[in-house]
């Protein structure tokens, strides 16, 4: 088996790779299912979440944008790195969580317009302790909030947490701690004009990234209008858009 894995490893193009490696992480986690909830598997949503996972992937501008060779220009494109604008009307609040080593969980968020102007952003200490998923969710969750009690009514959620994106996409239901909180989510965005969940890569993500981790070791709320800090202000100045 990995003889033949290996053989076929390297005649894939980038995107088959991409796939094959989707493709065993679908089949690890309905294995899961199975094995600890004894939930029955349609063989099709195996191949269903492993397409539509490559595909949230490729659209999240990490990819090699479709290209099979893996070539060059793929090559330059997986590379690309900053913050995009949202389309004319919304603004774009990128979320980020840091899981601290001494317990509890760190959030940020950053709101800008379609201009890339920066408009407000949170950071915030919390000492509840998470799972990193579920710390990902709750910065959403922080986001969504402080962007309705702005008033902000046609926003962009991005996070570089696929799982919660595609959680929030799918609308999942569960029992979980992850599942309630999508659902307290997807209730509080429900006021919203129009709401629009992105996944984008880690290096897209540096302005949120840099607030969630402003004050590690200090428990609170802190926001900001219009001027963040200045270590989160050059994260901004190298962003490109």
């Amino acid at each position: 088996m990995r003889d033949w894995v290996e053989a076929r490893w390297r005649e894939m193009g980038v995107r088959e790779q991409a796939r094959f490696m989707v493709g065993c992480w679908a089949l690890w986690e309905h294995r899961n299912k199975v094995v600890f909830y004894q939930r029955e598997v349609d063989p099709g949503a195996v191949i269903k979440r492993t397409w539509d996972v490559v595909e949230e992937i490729d659209g999240g501008g990490c990819g090699n944008g479709g290209n099979e060779d893996g070539g060059r220009r793929s090559q330059v494109q997986g590379r690309r790195k900053g913050w995009e604008k949202p389309q004319e009307g919304f603004v774009k609040v990128n979320v980020d969580a840091g899981v601290k080593e001494d317990n509890g969980v760190s959030l940020g968020v950053v709101c800008r317009d379609c201009e890339g102007r920066v408009l407000w952003g949170v950071s915030c200490v919390q000492e509840q302790v998470w799972e990193p998923q579920v710390a990902q969710a709750v910065a959403v969750l922080e986001g969504v909030k402080e962007a309705h009690r702005r008033g902000n009514s046609m926003v962009m959620i991005e996070s570089d947490c696929l799982h919660v994106i595609d959680a929030l996409k799918r609308k999942a239901k569960g029992r979980s701690v992850l599942a309630l909180v999508i659902d307290d989510i997807l209730a509080a965005s429900s006021s919203f004009v129009s709401v629009l969940w992105s996944y984008t890569c880690r290096v897209n993500n540096s302005v949120a990234h840099a607030l969630a981790h402003l004050f590690p070791r200090i428990v609170g709320r802190v926001v900001w209008s219009d001027d963040l800090p200045p270590i989160v202000n050059n994260a901004v100045s190298f962003d490109l858009y």
